[in-house]
């Protein structure tokens, strides 16, 4: 089993069990959580449904993608495709359901971690918590309705994160509704406990919840002036910026993935046009198209296989085209079918 789960007062507990890959989820993760759900919705009994990690450094470091890696070195998408497909259903599932979902964050939570939480009702964070969308170093993009949310953070800073990928300040994503309350660490327990049998988890939360503690925020006095225009001025701007820290970021952007720098900033433009339902359908069609695209299993060799931290990217900006980047936010003929099953799904 890859979760653990329990019943306690007149809540469902879910503890995410993956301790070596830090909770990375999988396909049967997200198969687990789904049909426990399911079971919860239908129990008279569950008033709430917990989701946590024992883990001392980990809620979810994301995706498990090794397995997505040795598929696509066989030109093999049907798993990538089948795994996006039930992910990104589950995660409207946990967002919609008509039972309270509360997600309680402590240690690593990116990628697909945050898609276990930041849809969720209510979603308290620790001092430990380190969230964030790093998918444009291996090749891919912000998913999991990331672009939703990102749609309530000022401009500049949704670029900023969307593409560095920096990890995403605890007071930012308090401020810009990616969470809504802080608990210490160990305070978590005791929380618990007491959602388990209160009737009330918003009172329950707001009794053991207290101001994020003061932290430096990266960036905070130049994002503003660099990230607020189309991806070139982006790159200009930090090349003319005298901060340190913009030196660094310009450093770490020429690393990313050319190819995902250019469809997450069109679809960070696109996102405040965009609900989580809207959202989701279009990662599933954005992720379908980077499974066939080669910079999506060197970044995940670079970083996660080989760990070189080189990767070869074989698209430079000079040779992407306007219709290129396009074609990414169109589903093809083969997998019109994915994305219609998809909506289908995310309505049902």
């Amino acid at each position: 089993m890859t979760i653990l789960t329990r019943f306690q007062g007149t809540a469902a507990v879910i503890q995410l069990n993956r301790p070596q890959q830090y909770n990375a989820t999988n396909l049967e993760t997200i198969r687990e959580i789904s049909q426990f759900l399911l079971a919860c919705s239908a129990n008279n009994h569950v008033k709430k449904i917990i989701i946590t990690s024992d883990h001392p450094k980990a809620f979810c470091a994301g995706g498990d993608i090794r397995a997505a890696h040795d598929a696509l070195k066989n030109n093999d998408v049907s798993l990538g495709s089948l795994f996006f497909d039930e992910e990104y259903k589950l995660i409207y599932d946990l967002a919609t359901c008509q039972k309270p979902i509360i997600s309680l964050v402590n240690g690593l939570c990116f990628g697909g971690g945050m898609g276990l939480s930041m849809h969720n009702q209510y979603r308290i964070i620790t001092e430990n918590a380190v969230l964030g969308m790093p998918e444009t170093i291996i090749g891919f993009f912000p998913d999991v309705a990331s672009s939703f949310r990102f749609a309530q953070f000022p401009k500049p800073w949704a670029n900023f994160y969307g593409l560095t990928g920096n990890t995403i300040s605890n007071s930012h994503a308090l401020k810009w509704n990616m969470a809504d309350f802080f608990v210490r660490s160990e305070f978590l327990p005791d929380l618990l406990n007491n959602l388990c049998t209160n009737d009330s988890p918003e009172d329950t939360i707001k009794q053991f919840s207290q101001s994020a503690p003061n932290e430096y925020v990266f960036g905070t006095d130049w994002v503003c002036d660099v990230f607020s225009l189309d991806l070139s001025s982006i790159f200009k701007n930090l090349e003319n910026h005298e901060h340190h820290e913009a030196k660094k970021t310009l450093h770490d952007l020429k690393s990313r993935s050319p190819l995902s720098l250019l469809v997450t900033h069109k679809l960070l433009e696109m996102s405040p046009f965009l609900d989580l339902k809207k959202a989701l359908t279009l990662d599933h069609v954005i992720a379908m198209n980077f499974l066939k695209n080669p910079d999506f299993q060197e970044g995940i060799r670079a970083q996660v296989i080989d760990k070189d931290k080189n990767p070869k990217w074989k698209y430079e900006f000079s040779n992407i085209s306007e219709d290129m980047i396009r074609c990414f936010f169109t589903p093809t003929f083969l997998d019109c079918n994915f994305a219609v099953a998809a909506s289908q799904n995310l309505v049902n």
